[in-house]
């Protein structure tokens, strides 16, 4: 995205520009429809997903049918329920020129059943409230059935089509969060990533035409597709695909992860060097964070729209296969560990990515520029402080925090405050406190709040209990700004 022309993995780089001198083996389509054939499993402590697919390659569409279990365990009758259609900001685009989808996209949803009754629904841009004629109380079963067209936007970000390639990322109707803060239905933003999301376990049936193969966040080991092909996986915040005729693939394994680079005609000249990087990617933050909690995971190479230089799902991430450095052109190793990295930070341990979007990107930045530092001798240190002294400049300017909802940052600003500043934190705390000592917080707070959703608080509380110190005052100067001149702050984050 424009705010950051290589985002994610090398988010550091958009400092220059800002003039601060800048889960598994080998598996056919057979043997996995077979596993079906076994007693349906669900785990009824998370939402349900069953999802039939066809994708229509000529049409740039994919219609089917969603069927969504809610847990019983709910502690409070349910009135209404509320779900997140994301592809309809592809439906009229109001977030600049420069990234507007070459041909719009949209998610249309009909016939929505309740416990397959008819129910009303009503849909409000990439927002849908189904009413519930009778709520449902807890220990019930409550379930949702509706179908769905999706039409994928040509240039859209993460959901595109490129070639004989369609990257399908928020492609289905996601039963939106409700928490202590009640549903979470905030808009769509083109600023940062706008998906807030529970774990959840799917079933996925594709129907794709002949010669195509799957990419997904399911254990699958894509092959060309024959008939129709059901994939499964549980313990995931979402489910991305990428349907393609296009890929060539490197496989590997980093311990029992099997690990597989996927790339086009004319990268395989840097294919073996990336996949060799998500190899010991995997290894170095399996190693300090803990283990890796499913058996595969895939890296897919190309750009997936505008300004995205990388993007992170459950098992499944992408990258551009090179980035402009100081150095020129360079592999996008940054990009593909970075991207690798969010696989701990908001794919186990998840995070508001709206109201406080540092919390996985930050941790994921840090972890990235760690890689680099101990595994590629880059030594970032400079620019990082650098990138904090301006951080400094930009609150005294306009009072933002690095502690705040998406809505609160431009562009440029969100890049520095959000993924810059706190790695340059951490960085900072393992020259206090050693980063042996860092690293064992990241683990025991990984540990700790794997498949669960974590927050600011929860973070500094376990820093504080690693440490054996008081680290409150620390994080406060970094990520609220305490203790330094400028306007007064604005963040309605901090507990």
């Amino acid at each position: 995205m424009k705010r950051i022309q290589i985002r994610k993995a090398v988010a550091y780089l958009a400092v220059m520009s800002l003039s601060l001198g800048a889960w598994a083996g080998t598996a056919s389509a057979a043997a996995i429809n077979q596993k079906m054939e076994q007693p349906l499993w669900k785990d009824q402590g998370r939402p349900y997903y069953r999802i039939k697919a066809k994708y229509d390659d000529r049409k740039g569409t994919v219609h089917g049918h969603l069927s969504v279990e809610l847990p019983k365990q709910r502690t409070e009758p349910v009135r209404e329920l509320y779900f997140r259609l994301y592809p309809n900001a592809f439906k009229k685009w109001k977030w600049g020129e420069a990234s507007k989808p070459k041909e719009p996209g949209y998610l249309k949803v009909g016939k929505v059943k309740v416990n397959d009754v008819p129910a009303h629904h009503t849909v409000k841009e990439t927002v849908m409230k189904v009413g519930l004629s009778t709520p449902s109380l807890p220990g019930q079963p409550l379930k949702v059935d509706m179908e769905y067209e999706l039409k994928i936007p040509k240039g859209g970000s993460r959901l595109n089509t490129f070639g004989h390639t369609a990257f399908l990322a928020q492609w289905y109707p996601m039963l939106a969060v409700k928490d202590r803060d009640g549903w979470h239905t905030e808009p769509y933003t083109a600023t940062g990533d706008p998906f807030y999301s529970q774990m959840a376990n799917f079933e996925v049936t594709f129907e794709v035409p002949e010669g195509y193969q799957l990419i997904t966040t399911a254990d699958d080991r894509a092959v060309p597709a024959k008939g129709p092909i059901t994939l499964r996986q549980a313990h995931v915040r979402d489910f991305a695909a990428v349907i393609t005729k296009d890929y060539e693939v490197v496989e590997g394994k980093a311990g029992s992860t099997q690990v597989n680079l996927w790339y086009l005609k004319g990268m395989e000249g840097i294919a073996q060097e990336l996949h060799a990087a998500a190899v010991s990617g995997m290894q170095f933050y399996g190693k300090h964070f803990g283990p890796y909690p499913y058996k595969e995971v895939d890296v897919v190479l190309g750009e997936t729209g505008y300004g995205i230089a990388g993007m992170e799902y459950p098992g499944l991430v992408t990258s551009v296969d090179k980035i402009p450095t100081r150095k020129g052109e360079q592999p996008a190793v940054s990009v593909v560990v970075h991207e690798l990295a969010h696989q701990w930070w908001y794919g186990v341990v998840g995070n508001n990515q709206v109201k406080e979007p540092w919390l996985d990107e930050g941790l994921t930045t840090f972890s990235e520029l760690l890689y680099m530092h101990d595994k590629m001798k880059e030594d970032e240190r400079d620019l990082l402080l650098r990138a904090a002294q301006r951080t400094d400049e930009i609150h005294q300017e306009q009072g933002v925090t690095s502690v705040e909802p998406l809505y609160k940052y431009s562009d440029p600003i969100y890049g520095l405050m959000v993924y810059i500043r706190p790695a340059a934190m951490l960085w900072n705390l393992s020259e206090k406190i050693g980063k042996d000592k860092v690293l064992d917080i990241l683990s025991t707070y990984y540990k700790r709040y794997q498949f669960k959703t974590a927050t600011t608080a929860d973070f500094i509380k376990v820093a504080n209990e690693v440490s054996g110190k008081n680290l409150r005052p620390f994080f406060d100067k970094w990520l609220y700004f305490k203790g330094t001149s400028g306007k007064k702050q604005t963040s309605g984050n901090q507990r």
